[in-house]
């Protein structure tokens, strides 16, 4: 995982501990946060599991500008994908 841009100044994770279709997004946390958090070791990275949470990322950018993306049902490779195509 590369750096993401300078513009990004927080990234939020929110899934369910136990739910199926959170478990892509699970998967992908579990293996890729500290390669993540190593190409952007400034940036926050706020990891939120309840039960019964929606999987999905919300992306904060400069001037409070906020992005979301829903992740329910997808595999951790889909997850990747729409976190790249997100923080663009």
């Amino acid at each position: 995982m590369s750096a993401f841009t300078k513009s990004l100044k927080e990234l939020r994770v929110h899934f369910c501990q136990t739910s199926p279709a959170s478990n892509g997004l699970r998967q992908f946390v579990a293996s890729n946060y500290t390669a993540v958090k190593a190409a952007n070791p400034n940036l926050p990275i706020l990891i939120r599991e309840a039960k019964g949470a929606e999987a999905k990322i919300f992306a904060r950018f400069e001037h409070g500008q906020e992005k979301k993306v829903l992740l329910d049902g997808l595999s951790a490779k889909e997850v990747e994908e729409k976190l790249a195509s997100l923080v663009k």
